[in-house]
């Protein structure tokens, strides 16, 4: 059965991670996974006065390609294995999101929205009423919707990010309620080849739901979207491969037949 779990971090690469990413191989291989792509994160775009971010800038492409190619060496051909980023607000950093993005080493590149401009990584908010958070959530939406148009990406990363933690503080909203402002990110997106990520992580943790969840998918659906991947997120060993299966479960109800796979920034589809 092929299973691909396209969003993954390893240490020392992604300083929250974990495992090296020939640990994080043989977890996704003991799951069932066919292909993975390892995305470790790259916030040096996303680094504003606001947001200096708890990640250092990360240089060291030659020492990730070496230990990536070291790893893929030791599976001997069990994953098919690529090499890829997640990138925060490239667009924030026009020169430096292009300069990753054109990086050889790189077959694929998540764009995910971490912070806003303005403010802190949404991992260290304290979130105030709902009510007194939706200009925030719009601001978070129309950065989507210029990411999607930067050219800086392949897919747009886990759309409702901050679900997440918001549970966690026991606190939630119905991004369908956002219908508009995510059909002009979707329109973008489909418009300049760009696809989403349903991204697994939530599962576990308090608020127990895809991102984005199935209402969101269907609309991006309706809207032509056509580009989707899946990733566990996972940043040990352990979590790799998480709900890959259900997320194609969840994709068929939302009407895609098809999943992507990227070389050199280039979608291939596979039927699920």
């Amino acid at each position: 059965m092929f299973l691909a779990d396209y969003h993954l971090h390893s240490f020392p690469f992604s300083p929250d991670a974990f495992n090296t990413i020939l640990e994080v191989a043989e977890g996704a291989l003991e799951k069932g996974m066919t292909h993975i792509c390892i995305t470790n994160h790259l916030e040096n775009c996303a680094q504003t006065p606001a947001c200096p971010q708890q990640f250092p800038p990360m240089r060291e492409y030659s020492a990730l390609s070496a230990a990536f190619e070291e790893a893929k060496s030791k599976m001997d051909g069990k994953l098919d294995m690529r090499l890829g980023a997640e990138v925060g607000g490239p667009h924030f950093s026009p020169e430096e999101g292009r300069e990753i993005y054109e990086n050889p080493i790189f077959d694929f590149i998540i764009g995910s929205i971490h912070n806003l401009r303005t403010s802190n990584d949404f991992y260290y908010i304290e979130y105030p009423p709902i009510d007194e958070f939706r200009p925030t959530i719009g601001e978070y939406l129309y950065e989507y919707a210029e990411l999607a148009k930067s050219g800086l990406c392949n897919v747009l990363g886990h759309i409702g990010y901050m679900h997440k933690y918001m549970a966690r503080q026991g606190k939630s909203f119905n991004m369908m309620d956002f219908s508009d402002q995510l059909k002009e990110v979707f329109h973008a997106a489909v418009e300049n080849g760009v696809g989403i990520e349903v991204n697994t992580s939530s599962l576990i943790d308090a608020y127990g739901d895809f991102v984005p969840n199935l209402e969101v998918l269907k609309l991006y659906r309706q809207c032509g979207g056509e580009i989707v991947t899946a990733g566990s997120d996972a940043h040990t060993a352990e979590h790799a491969g998480c709900g890959i299966r259900e997320a194609y479960d969840l994709l068929r109800q939302a009407g895609f037949n098809f999943i992507a796979i990227f070389k050199d920034h280039k979608p291939e589809f596979i039927k699920i």
